[in-house]
Order: C-alpha cells, then sequence, then structure tokens
C-alpha cells in the first residue's frame, strides 16, 4: 500500500518530453556521395505542467553526423524546439552505403539535497542512404525561367540597340 501511495505522489514529478524527425526506418535520408546536409530533430514537451531540459547526445553514426552536445530547454506546451544534426558523406562513398544515426536525449536534473532523482530518456534513430539524388524539379523550373529571362533581355537590350543606331541615321 506504501508502495502505491508513493507512486501516485510522484507521478506529479515525472516530466515527460518527446522527439519528432522527419526520417526514420523505412524513410532515410538520402543524399548523395560528397554532399552535407542539416536537417533538424524537433523537441516537444505537451501534456506537461513543467519545462524539461534536455541534453542532446549523438550515440550512433559518428563517421558521418555531428551535433552539438549541449542542453536544450523545452518550455511545456511547446513543440519547436530545435535540435540540428549535420550530415556529411565523404566523396569516395559508394552508392547504397547505409548509416544509421541515434541522437539520445536524456533529462538534465538539477543537483537535488540528496535522495533518488528520476529522468527520462529518449532515443530517435534515422536511417541515412546515399544514392544519387536529382535536383528537384522546382529547381530546374527556376534555372530555366531565369535564363528565359537573361535571354529576352539580351534580345531587348540588342533591339533597342538597332532601333538607337538607325534612329541616329
Amino acid at each position: 500500500m506504501t508502495t502505491i501511495i508513493l507512486i501516485i505522489l510522484l507521478i506529479s514529478f515525472i516530466s515527460a518530453f518527446g522527439v519528432s524527425t522527419s526520417y526514420w526506418k523505412g524513410n532515410p535520408l538520402l543524399i548523395a556521395p560528397g554532399d552535407t546536409k542539416t536537417i533538424t530533430l524537433r523537441l516537444q514537451n505537451i501534456g506537461t505542467e513543467d519545462d524539461v531540459t534536455v541534453r542532446a547526445i549523438l550515440t550512433d553514426g559518428f563517421e558521418i553526423a555531428s551535433t552539438e552536445e549541449k542542453n536544450y530547454l523545452v518550455r511545456n506546451g511547446t513543440k519547436d524546439t530545435e535540435v540540428p544534426v549535420k550530415i556529411s558523406i565523404p566523396f569516395d562513398t559508394p552508392l547504397g552505403t547505409e548509416y544509421r544515426v541515434t541522437v539520445s536525449f536524456k533529462t538534465v536534473t538539477p543537483g537535488g539535497t540528496g535522495g533518488v532523482v528520476l529522468g527520462t530518456a529518449i532515443d530517435t534513430s534515422f536511417d541515412v542512404l546515399v544514392a544519387e539524388v536529382e535536383v528537384e524539379k522546382a529547381e530546374r523550373v527556376n534555372l530555366n525561367f531565369i535564363i528565359g529571362m537573361l535571354i529576352l533581355i539580351a534580345i531587348i537590350i540588342f533591339i533597342l540597340i538597332s532601333a538607337f543606331r538607325r534612329k541616329k541615321k
């Protein structure tokens, strides 16, 4: 009975936080050899009344990933605390190579006056696949639009110069 009462009393001291990412097993980050990308993990603290401080620690994928191992304050009711993770693939990496990146988030508890301090930890992992990445169609369309506009401007300038020369004669 004492254990049940103790658990009920401690429930109010439990902090909960979560991590979201755009990549996971089955939906890897696609990146070409020699490329570098920075993805964002988002920390959230929904459904609690207290702010939470967590520490980000890269635990897997050291050969391609890096993140600043520091403390992040996740305010209660928020879901947008950003943690950048930089992914760099060496030029000589063969296509089809897969990596697993894992970042561990552990609550940081302030130094107490003794007693037991409970903490929470969450690991988030995502896959990275080295692949030939095509430039998105939107980027190609923008480049074609810019080239077309430059050609149009050159034609207009040529016409204006020709008209000006004829007018002088």
